[in-house]
């Protein structure tokens, strides 16, 4: 039936549909028997849409076909070419139909989309070549895509950073040497030679931050990098930027080199062997390096840093730098009301293997390796009691106070030793803050007032007679109130967020064991431990002082 319906027209590359006058069919309509005769005439590759098709043979079998007399249903399409943009114009895929009878693609189509579609840049004349060759064995409307171009990510700039040309001598000081002869001892008088610095001597270098480079899409769209940070390079006391090189530091006077972050400086520095009855007291404008010990009853007076190889004992040491005691500080046990015969202070730090009998007091960290035992320990930031492993380290005694956290293995005694312990010593200061943006802010509220009588005597006065100066005068008042009011609300929710979170990070932990006759102190409160406790945790919640207890790693260890 349907080879006498189906005509070749246009130069072959179409099918037609035509029906005769008074068309009657002479087998039933199949779509099987639609596809063979085109494979009959030669057009077995053209393109059709079956769903029309099959439309036509339901239209047939009812006895209407005026509506497809003359219809094209089949034709020969060339291979097509597509293209589609991805990640936001980053990548380009090209895709393949295989030609319905016609020609396979050639490189003038590809050029052709590829122009259509503005892409430019990125593109891989491989994945070109390769997408022709493959297209070759492509059956009617089958189809390939591949990746042809792809954009390129903009490479942000490199913040600058700092390369130390010396050792700082802050962690030479504390490196004792092996002694000779003999593998994995060690002798702590020995600090090693000391590092030193001369005038002209390059200290540090700054690495200048990078612009990056630009991005760009398939279209060729520039992306833009972000250029990396220029940090300014610092030359502190006894250094300066180097008059040949804008991104040197180098020393202007001979001395101890201390490396920071950003810069340096250069410090004179005193190295003794002891400090004791044969050089006297010790006042000096720089660092102060014992390898041995500080006698006792000596004075150490430093601007800088006081480093001190083995013992402080019953001396008075104070630097406006760190004091680092390598082998421990000692004083001699007083009674009740006395003042201890050790003392040090430290602008900076107190590093220590242990403190016994002395007061220490440190405007940075006090961090002991071994124990606190009857002694002073105050310190503006925190205060921890434990070795590098942290298995070991206790406060038994005396009275340890930190304006932030204490952390310790064991705290107090089994002998049951009353020892006072006070973190966040800052919260009165919190606290005060706080009361005084809550002032304000209820001076802001109660400034509100002033606003309102104003814009009542406004209203008082007739529209026609107020005064573009009266309206804009009362609109300012409101809006600097309204300003006011939010300012100094933000000011004070957010110092009260501050003081939460503070209180949930500055606590007093404990590792291993928190014994008996322990006071622990927040502010005005005050709470004395009545039985021991298994590993934990102390804080205070603004009401009252909570000890929770902790996991430990030591798996012999029972809660409470």
């Amino acid at each position: 039936m349907w080879n006498s319906l189906l005509t070749l027209i246009q130069d072959d590359n179409a099918v037609v549909l035509f029906f005769p006058d008074k068309f009657q069919p002479d087998a039933e309509p199949t779509l099987k028997g639609f596809k063979d005769s085109l494979e009959e005439m030669g057009a077995n590759d053209f393109f059709f849409d079956e769903k029309i098709i099959v439309t036509i043979i339901n239209d047939i079998k009812s006895g209407m076909v005026s509506n497809h007399q003359n219809r094209n249903v089949a034709e020969r399409r060339n291979a097509e070419v597509l293209i589609a943009l991805e990640e936001l114009d980053m990548k380009a895929s090209m895709t393949v139909v295989g030609a319905y009878g016609g020609r396979d693609i050639q490189s003038s189509d590809i050029i052709s989309a590829l122009t259509s579609m503005e892409i430019t840049r990125g593109i891989s004349r491989n994945a070109l070549k390769k997408i022709m060759v493959l297209s070759r064995n492509l059956g009617a409307g089958e189809k390939i895509a591949l990746l042809v171009a792809k954009g390129k990510e903009p490479i942000d700039g490199t913040n600058a950073s700092f390369m130390p040309l010396v050792e700082d001598f802050r962690e030479q000081a504390l490196q004792p040497q092996e002694k000779e002869g003999e593998e994995d001892k060690v002798d702590m008088r020995d600090l090693g030679e000391t590092i030193t610095v001369v005038e002209g001597d390059a200290l540090i270098r700054r690495i200048p931050a990078t612009k990056g480079t630009d991005g760009y899409t398939v279209k060729g769209e520039a992306i833009a990098a972000t250029p990396g940070k220029n940090i300014k390079l610092r030359a502190g006391k006894g250094a300066t930027i180097s008059p040949d090189d804008p991104e040197l530091v180098i020393a202007t006077t001979s001395g101890m080199p201390w490396i920071n972050k950003d810069g340096a400086d250069v410090d004179n520095a005193l190295c003794l062997n002891a400090v004791d009855i044969s050089t006297g007291h010790v006042k000096f404008k720089g660092s102060v390096i014992v390898s041995g010990d500080i006698a006792a009853d000596m004075i150490v007076r430093a601007t800088g840093t006081v480093t001190v190889g083995g013992f402080i004992e019953s001396a008075d040491v104070q630097a406006h730098g760190d004091v680092i005691a390598m082998k421990g500080i000692i004083g001699h046990q007083v009674e009740e009301g006395e003042e201890h015969t050790c003392f040090v202070k430290a602008g900076g730090k107190i590093v220590a293997k242990f403190v016994q009998s002395a007061n220490l007091q440190a405007s940075g960290d006090i961090e002991l390796g071994l124990h606190s035992i009857q002694s002073f320990v105050k310190s503006k930031n925190a205060v921890t009691v434990m070795d590098k492993s942290g298995r070991t380290g206790s406060i038994v005694g005396g009275e340890v106070y930190a304006g932030s956290t204490i952390t310790t293995v064991n705290l107090g005694a089994t002998a049951g030793t009353q020892t006072l312990v006070k973190a966040f010593t800052r919260f009165d200061k919190y606290k005060e803050n706080i009361a005084d943006l809550n002032a304000k802010y209820k001076a802001a509220q109660e400034n509100t007032m002033k606003v309102v009588r104003a814009e009542m005597d406004l209203a008082k006065v007739p529209k026609a007679e107020r005064t573009p100066e009266q309206i804009e005068r009362v609109q300012t008042m409101k809006e600097e109130s309204n300003k006011e009011i939010t300012l100094s609300m933000t000011r004070f929710q957010s110092a009260e967020e501050e003081l939460r979170k503070q209180l949930s990070e500055n606590v007093v932990k404990v590792t291993e064991r928190m014994y008996p006759k322990v006071i622990i102190q927040y502010a005005d409160e005050q709470v004395t431990t009545k039985r021991e406790h298994s590993p934990c945790k102390v804080y205070f919640n603004e009401y009252e002082i909570k000890i929770d207890p902790i996991i430990s790693k030591n798996t012999n260890l029972i809660n409470d």
